[in-house]
């Protein structure tokens, strides 16, 4: 870079000024944008700038504290060790740099604390908290006083202190520690002017101190100011979206502890119509996690808040609108938004550009420019994008633009069925059953959150559960699915055979588990014994989908896809390569049934649907075949990253020329951001492809099965465990005759569903007492 540009005419001296000026134009852009091209691109500029500079360079300060804020930024999206303690070496040598009396010591050694603290919050280590400490705490309180209280930079001081003495608190518990937190948080809003951006983020840290000091003592004034502190910085308008909804949330539990009700209903309603205006892509991985964990189980406690004041209707809508915006573009790839760009593209710009603006936090890079005419402007985006949305649903065709469907909207997926919400929280269970004549709540005050969580807590299979404990983990599953079905499954079938009065078929069901109940198995649920018809298999033919509107998409998928072509795709991998990057890791075991399962899959489907086989197949290689395929079977293992859902995925493998093979993972992300236009059914013959245990996404309902969905596939069958693979065998080449068998139904959703369930409830019939190597076979869709 630096040769092309004295090539270019750039006189040697002003070389390093000119990669300055380009580093913070990328790291610019990386705060708009969020990506990584752009956070890699400033790192690259500005470690160019300081090795183009001389010694003695005056502005070398300046750099490498840029340098720092870029490191420590790309450590927050990638989660790199490496970046953050790059980012600590030049903070270090930042601090090393600068003489005790330059005005900007005290704030380049607090820099150094925060980096220090980010590496104890990662490490654990206390040594780590301790050089925090006793680097940053000490020069931060001297900051504070060396501040003029007029200062825009002395909030942001205070607040540094306080987080610094809170982590500490929360390490050893020093109540000394978690009142003066409190006292400097209270000095940091106090000297926040009210129409600041910053003044709900600092009133969320007051709000943190006061209610742990309410855990630690249980002082109900605590409990209130808290509360009060919260919705004061709900009601900050010019703060960032994101840290309103992050006091909100936590309000909203107080007010419940509190009994205030009605409050909690008009401030969660409000909170959730706010989320569309959430853009998660401007913040950094670990505040991207932490709205989802923050905002989990608001939209649930809102929905049970209104079935307590009988309004299903309202709480229905908010459910459904609560739990698909975070990354609901995940799980559903249409949008209000795209629908505008297609009808009013410049009106759609104008929208985004005003989001972004409002979502956008200040520059690292300024943080100590002065607060009024950010402010100022704050506000203006704030007014110009409310006005913007209502201009929008002025516009014929988006009246209800970033509202959500109407209740009315969502009956009318229940085609042919009834559509099953099951909401657990800890103030109420209920189920809202949608059908297209009415939408109803059914109280299920046996179904308490803490006995689901005590199931849910088991470890029922995979590594770590032994042979000689499988019999006992059966026995223990089939009272799981008793007691399931006791206090959900059969009150609802009772209350389903009210509205759907035929009695010569079973009913069609799609469930949506909302918290705990999104891993929950109602399709299996009952009594598992010969000849009971106390169960969910005889009462009916179960499907699931994510939410409401992602069934949505896929019926209108069913609608636009052949139901009498395509070839079938079957990716087999009988044995999967290690992680040469972690040769110590995992490695999965063979899977010697994959070859029977192909073998058994081609001898049904020969001469009546076109194969295309791949073994031992390539991310890009399956990737490439997908576009064509009609049919996508899967035999293989699957990943669950319970931490990162969007990485889960199937296991394949690649090799390099002169190279031993490695894993190669096709990603939840990789498959959601395809585009299939002829794709119809999704067979995932592998372990967890429809597991949803990453509790704090567990609204999200982000797994390998909904990433199908995603890429275009109406119909997908998923595992919710691991499997075993003779039995994968059998419900494989089960489902296919009795898909095949149907053919001429041009294979709708009714039929693959009944597909499924003929195949899972055959091999049940041989192994009704071993409901672990059967109940976990699910379809998901139309």
């Amino acid at each position: 870079m630096i040769q092309w540009l004295v090539q270019q005419g750039v006189d040697n001296e002003h070389v390093p000024d000119l990669l300055t000026s380009f580093a913070i134009q990328a790291y610019r852009e990386y705060e708009k944008s969020g990506s990584k091209e752009d956070i890699d691109k400033a790192v690259g500029f500005a470690r160019a700038s300081i090795g183009a500079g001389h010694d003695g360079d005056p502005s070398l300060i300046g750099k490498l504290n840029n340098l720092g804020v870029m490191l420590e930024s790309r450590y927050e999206r990638t989660g790199a060790m490496a970046d953050l303690e790059e980012a600590i070496g030049v903070a270090r040598q930042a601090v090393e740099s600068t003489t005790h009396d330059h005005p900007n010591r005290a704030g380049r050694l607090s820099n150094l604390g925060n980096k220090l603290v980010r590496r104890y919050e990662r490490t654990g280590a206390m040594a780590d908290l301790e050089e925090a400490i006793g680097e940053a705490i000490g020069v931060a309180r001297q900051a504070v006083e060396s501040t003029p209280h007029d200062h825009p930079a002395r909030a942001g001081r205070l607040n540094n202190l306080g987080n610094k003495l809170e982590r500490r608190y929360e390490r050893t518990g020093a109540m000394a520690d978690l009142e003066e937190a409190i006292g400097v948080a209270r000095q940091a809003v106090e000297s926040t002017p009210h129409d600041h951006p910053n003044r709900a983020a600092c009133l969320n840290n007051l709000g943190n101190g006061l209610g742990r000091r309410y855990e630690r003592t249980g002082a109900i004034a605590d409990l209130e100011a808290t509360s009060s502190c919260l919705h004061d910085a709900w009601l900050c308008h010019t703060a960032i979206p994101f840290h309103r909804i992050q006091a909100a949330a936590r309000c909203l539990k107080l007010l419940v502890a509190q009994t205030k009700i009605d409050v909690a209903i008009s401030l969660g309603q409000a909170v959730i119509d706010l989320l569309p205006a959430v853009n998660t892509k401007l913040l950094d991985r670990n505040d991207q996690q932490y709205v989802m964990s923050i905002f989990a189980g608001v939209a649930t406690d809102v929905c049970a808040f209104l079935l307590a004041s009988n309004q299903p209707t309202n709480a229905l809508e908010y459910l459904e609108k609560g739990r698909t915006v975070i990354i609901g573009q995940l799980v559903d790839g249409r949008s209000d938004v795209s629908a505008l760009t297609e009808s009013h593209p410049d009106m759609a710009r104008r929208y985004e550009q005003l989001r972004d603006e409002v979502n956008r936090p200040s520059s690292r890079l300024d943080k100590d420019a002065g607060g009024g005419q950010v402010a100022g402007r704050r506000r203006e985006a704030v007014a110009e994008l409310d006005a913007c949305i209502h201009e929008i649903r002025s516009i014929a065709g988006n009246e209800r633009f970033l509202l959500g469907q109407t209740a009315a909207e969502m009956q009318q997926c229940a085609v042919g069925g009834t559509i099953v919400v099951v909401n657990i929280t800890r103030f109420r269970s209920d189920a809202i059953l949608v059908s297209r004549k009415a939408v109803k709540a059914l109280s299920l005050p046996g179904l308490l959150a803490s006995d689901a969580e005590a199931w849910l807590g088991k470890k029922w299979t995979g590594r770590g559960v032994r042979r000689h404990e499988r019999a006992q983990k059966n026995k223990e599953y089939l009272e799981y699915l008793a007691w399931l079905w006791d206090v959900c499954v059969r009150p609802v079938f009772n209350e389903v055979h009210k509205v759907d009065d035929t009695t010569d078929r079973l009913s069609r069901i799609w469930w949506i588990g909302t918290g705990l109940g999104s891993s929950m198995p109602f399709h299996a649920a009952g009594v598992h014994s010969p000849g009971s018809t106390e169960n969910a298999f005889s009462k009916a033919v179960s499907s699931y989908t994510p939410s409401i509107k992602a069934l949505e998409y896929a019926q209108q998928r069913a609608g636009a896809t052949d139901g009498a072509r395509g070839a079938l795709l079957i990716a087999a991998m009988p044995t999967t390569p290690g992680q040469v990057s972690q040769p110590d890791a995992y490695k999965p075991p063979d899977l010697p049934g994959v070859a029977e399962e192909k073998k058994k899959i081609t001898e049904i489907v020969n001469g009546h649907v076109p194969i295309e086989p791949l073994d031992l197949p390539s991310v890009d290689q399956v990737v490439d075949k997908l576009t064509d395929c009609y049919i996508a079977h899967f035999a293989c293992h699957g990943s669950t990253d319970h931490a990162d859902p969007s990485n889960s995925g199937l296991i394949l493998q690649k090799r390099r020329e002169g190279q031993e093979a490695e894993q190669d993972r096709l990603t939840v992300h990789r498959v959601s951001e395809l585009r299939l236009a002829h794709a119809r059914i999704a067979y995932l013959s592998a372990c967890s492809t429809a597991e949803n245990r990453a509790a704090q996404l567990s609204d999200e309902v982000i797994h390998v099965v909904s990433g199908f969905q995603v890429a275009g596939f109406p119909y997908v069958v998923g595992c919710l465990w691991p499997s075993i693979d003779w039995v994968c065998v059998e419900v494989a080449s089960g489902f296919y005759r009795s898909l095949l068998r149907r053919r001429g139904a041009g294979w709708d959703g009714g039929e693959v569903a009944w597909a499924v369930r003929e195949a899972v409830m055959a091999v049940r019939e041989a192994e009704m007492d071993r409901p672990l190597a059967w109940a976990q076979f699910v379809h998901f869709g139309a």
